[in-house]
């Protein structure tokens, strides 16, 4: 399952190219999403302080702007970059700041903003991961995928058809 997330920067004025997080979410990361929250709910009956927990993690496909490089991208790519933009506006992401979409869905490679740093955050009923944009020194985190998601993801394997926002 292919999850586009809305996310957000701690840069008021700078996203670093981070609009959006690309998350191929397979049924071994879900299964795996699903064991962290577990534990940590674990942890939480031996020390009630705890909150979060952060894994690093590379497991973000990509971070991407549908909106980076329009202008200077080349005539194919152009069009590519449009069809990103005009599948994320349908979806109605910056309302629903989750999405599944196609199995197909690919970032054209101009769209996409290279991080460090990644992280996975794990809490109660959820997951969402962080990161760095590269040469930045603020963070952006995606919205987080609940565990009903994660939890149709670890038992249905790879979906294909229409793409559907998430509420």
């Amino acid at each position: 399952m292919k999850i586009v997330l809305k996310v957000s920067s701690s840069n008021e004025n700078s996203s670093g190219g981070c609009d959006f997080a690309l998350v191929e979410l397979t049924t071994e990361i879900a299964a795996l999403a699903l064991r962290r929250i577990q534990t940590l709910r674990e942890q939480k009956k031996l020390d009630t302080n705890i909150d979060q927990t952060y894994y690093w993690s590379h497991l973000v496909e990509c971070f991407f702007s549908p909106w980076t490089n329009l202008a200077s991208a080349e005539r194919d790519v152009g069009t590519a970059n449009l069809a990103v933009a005009d599948l994320l506006e349908r979806l109605r992401i910056e309302v629903t700041e989750i999405a599944i979409v196609p199995e197909t869905f690919e970032v054209p490679p101009s769209q996409m903003a290279a991080v460090e740093c990644e992280h996975m955050i794990v809490s109660d009923d959820s997951i969402a991961f962080i990161a760095i944009p590269k040469h930045a020194s603020f963070y952006v985190q995606t919205r987080e995928i609940t565990i009903p998601i994660l939890e149709a993801a670890a038992s249905e394997g790879p979906t294909s058809g229409t793409p559907t926002a998430v509420v």
